[in-house]
């Protein structure tokens, strides 16, 4: 019971962060936008594993186990996160959430190609209801405005496909660099490493005057979102997982579509209509099968 509310408020914790992102997703670019997300959730993450012990099996961590929990983060949350913040500001949360969400359905397609993963009727059925749910949901009201250009709406599927298929992908390389590493000290590495990418990469852009012009809400916005989406909701899932499994776990946490859509139709006012709810419902029973 506890392991299910862990996994429960982690699905609301991402779902938050994922709204609080919407409106300064129209005045960052992704890679100032997350970079002080990202970090500020790196501090909270850093300092569990510093307190409590669990530093001390980095020093008998081989270079591959090394690469692959980099690399996942760099692939999943530099270039993953990177397309799915372009894709809210073309299609909204509502749409683009769901949409994004569905990696997975593709993670456990990549298992079965490289890990030998079983495949059943319910993968199967799992990845079709997913399929239904993403073209359900391409085909509903827009977001943002009813005359709203083609192309506009294209990109932004186009991109939360691709933040899906990247965050599978990371997913995939994440499950043989946890091997035999406790899996709170795994993400004290990985955030860390993002955040400092994540600058760079503002630095390279020259992004800085935009991050110089925010608010001091819309800063304490980024601050929270970041706290909740990458601190409170890495940590939420790691004592989910610790619970209950991780395959419990991820069924759980794979509701977090079901969060965003109300949250974004009551506070960013965003317009739907039933293709995107049934969408969103048939994607996460996708999800759930599959998981």
């Amino acid at each position: 019971m506890l392991g299910t509310l862990y996994g429960l408020l982690c699905a609301a914790s991402w779902a938050i962060g994922s709204i609080t992102m919407r409106d300064l997703s129209r005045k960052l670019d992704p890679f100032a936008l997350n970079a002080p997300r990202v970090t500020v959730g790196a501090l909270l993450l850093a300092a569990i594993p510093a307190t409590t012990g669990r530093l001390r099996g980095y020093g008998t961590m081989p270079p591959e186990q090394w690469t692959l929990l980099v690399g996942s983060m760099l692939v999943g949350g530099f270039l993953g996160d990177s397309a799915y913040v372009l894709s809210i500001v073309r299609i909204g949360v509502s749409r683009a959430f769901p949409i994004a969400a569905t990696y997975p359905a593709l993670t456990l397609v990549l298992a079965v190609l490289l890990y030998d993963e079983p495949i059943t009727w319910l993968l199967i059925l799992g990845v079709l209801l997913t399929i239904v749910g993403v073209m359900a949901i391409s085909q509903g009201r827009s977001a943002a405005s009813v005359a709203e250009l083609r192309e506009t709406k294209a990109s932004g599927i186009t991109w939360a496909l691709a933040a899906s298929v990247l965050w599978a992908a990371s997913t995939a390389m994440l499950q043989p660099g946890l091997r035999g590493l406790d899996a709170l000290a795994a993400a004290a590495i990985r955030l860390p490493v993002l955040a400092l990418a994540l600058w760079i990469a503002v630095a390279m852009r020259g992004s800085w005057p935009q991050l110089a012009q925010l608010t001091g809400a819309e800063w304490l916005t980024l601050v929270v979102g970041g706290l909740i989406g990458w601190g409170l909701g890495s940590l939420l899932f790691m004592m989910s997982v610790k619970t209950i499994g991780s395959a419990m776990a991820a069924v759980i946490t794979s509701t977090s579509p079901l969060f965003a859509l109300p949250m974004s139709l009551f506070f960013l006012k965003e317009r739907s209509d039933w293709r995107v709810a049934l969408g969103t419902g048939l994607a996460v029973a996708g999800i759930i099968l599959v998981s």
